[in-house]
């Protein structure tokens, strides 16, 4: 049998950066395109030697006696085809002949897993742990073990006794945490985050996922703290570290974070991390649209909008169909037709500047810069609001002071109604809308 580190033509003492270099000298050699096999082994090679416990697992194989390591290649084989009842078999004879080689226990209790015979597997690793208490990969493996048959304090138990042997183990953290998010223990999942990204900043290793938990659970309300939390992540995911394929699901957490912080100045951090996805989920794209509109209207003020269009998009980016919101949203349509000279140069600015927002009320604000007639418009804005008993205020004209102006009064005229083509009172002679009413 060629070994992986023959078929990557490198010794057993290599280290990682060793590995990584002959894997793309031979993948420019061997493109998959043109030699698909040859590819295949390469990629079978690094992929066990790049990862540390896989190369140990590959190592303790590879110093099996002749006979247990051909019986261990057939198993292997089985299991790769599908044949794992086969598999399990076949490692129960090797284990019967050679008791001490931990190497085949190890894949005994994954096959036993990959069936679902979680007790039994629990068994393998159990004795796996009395074999070696300090091996934490064992004791973490026993921990999922214990997780998938739904033994929560169990498998919680035996996480925090891997983490006293390495408390830098990245993957150990993230499985106690989300053992703790499964049985709603919040409280705990808030203190270990934070304590979680310390532990293994510490051995110079850091998690796109373990971040977002410290953010999210972590964070105790300190914007400053989330914000940090948030730099972090978008710097590991810039530089292509492990765990940017779980963005899809951390990305609508995020979002729920600082909305409910009242944090969308943070936005634009989100906003980078998708775009560094090459496919985004249809109910990610959905919940990032809707937050890319609440951005933009938060923003508004401070780019030189009136406070009006700040507090209408708010309410549409909301999109809250109650019939307060649409009863503000009416006062501050009769608001902007009122003043339509006034606020037609920032609806064209919007319309060319922002236009994910210019297209929530795009029937209205269209309407409003084409009028002829705003005090038609207005009016039956101003009907509706009054047979709510609802009178609008105007809103651009507030004081400095945060007061608003009194409510605009209905006014009644005293004498009859006089017609456009009617006698002008004033006894000119001439037509009303030729005198007095021009």
């Amino acid at each position: 049998m060629v070994s992986h580190y023959d078929t990557l033509g490198i010794e057993k003492s290599a280290d990682a950066r060793q590995i990584k270099r002959a894997y793309f000298e031979l993948v420019k050699q061997f493109p998959p395109e043109r030699f698909p096999d040859k590819f295949k082994e390469i990629r079978a090679a690094y992929d066990a030697l790049s990862d540390e416990k896989k190369r140990a697992e590959y190592d303790e194989a590879g110093a099996l006696p002749e006979e247990a390591a051909f019986l261990f290649h057939e198993a292997q084989k089985a299991g790769k085809q599908g044949r794992v009842e086969d598999a399990i078999d076949i490692y129960k004879m090797i284990i019967k002949i050679y008791p001490g080689l931990p190497a085949v226990r190890v894949e005994y209790a994954r096959s036993l897993e990959r069936l679902g015979k979680t007790g039994k597997a629990i068994e393998a690793w159990t004795d796996l742990c009395s074999l070696e208490p300090d091996n934490v990969r064992y004791v973490i493996a026993l921990a999922d073990c214990y997780d998938m048959r739904g033994w929560r304090k169990k498998a919680i138990d035996a996480y925090h006794r891997a983490i006293e042997i390495d408390d830098g183990d990245v993957d150990c953290w993230e499985s106690l945490l989300d053992c703790h998010l499964s049985a709603h223990e919040y409280d705990d999942a808030l203190t270990l985050s934070n304590e979680a990204v310390n532990a293994v900043k510490k051995k110079g290793k850091e998690s796109i996922f373990l971040y977002s938990y410290a953010a999210v659970f972590g964070a105790m309300g300190d914007p400053a703290l989330i914000e940090g939390y948030f730099k972090d992540i978008v710097r590991l995911v810039r530089i292509g570290a492990p765990g940017k394929k779980d963005l899809q699901g951390i990305i609508p957490l995020l979002l729920n974070l600082i909305v409910a912080k009242d944090l969308m100045r943070l936005f634009p951090y989100i906003r980078e991390m998708a775009d560094t996805l090459p496919y985004v989920e249809k109910n990610v794209c959905e919940i990032l649209e809707k937050a890319q509109r609440r951005f933009e209207a938060e923003t508004l003020e401070e780019k030189g909008f009136s406070i009006l269009f700040y507090e209408l998009f708010r309410i549409l980016a909301k999109g809250c169909n109650c019939k307060d919101c649409q009863l503000d949203i009416a006062s501050m349509e009769y608001n902007i037709l009122v003043e339509i000279s006034t606020y037609r140069p920032q609806i064209i600015r919007l319309k060319n500047e922002h236009p994910l927002l210019f297209s929530m009320h795009a029937a209205f604000l269209n309407d409003a810069i084409l009028t002829r007639t705003p005090e038609k418009m207005a009016y039956q804005r101003y009907k509706k609001l009054s047979r709510s008993g609802y009178y609008p205020t105007m809103l651009s004209d507030r004081y400095d002071d945060g007061n608003e102006q009194p409510a605009v009064q209905t006014v009644r005229r005293d004498g009859p109604k006089i017609g456009r083509n009617d006698p002008c009172p004033c006894g000119s002679g001439k037509k009303y809308k030729k005198c007095c009413g021009a």
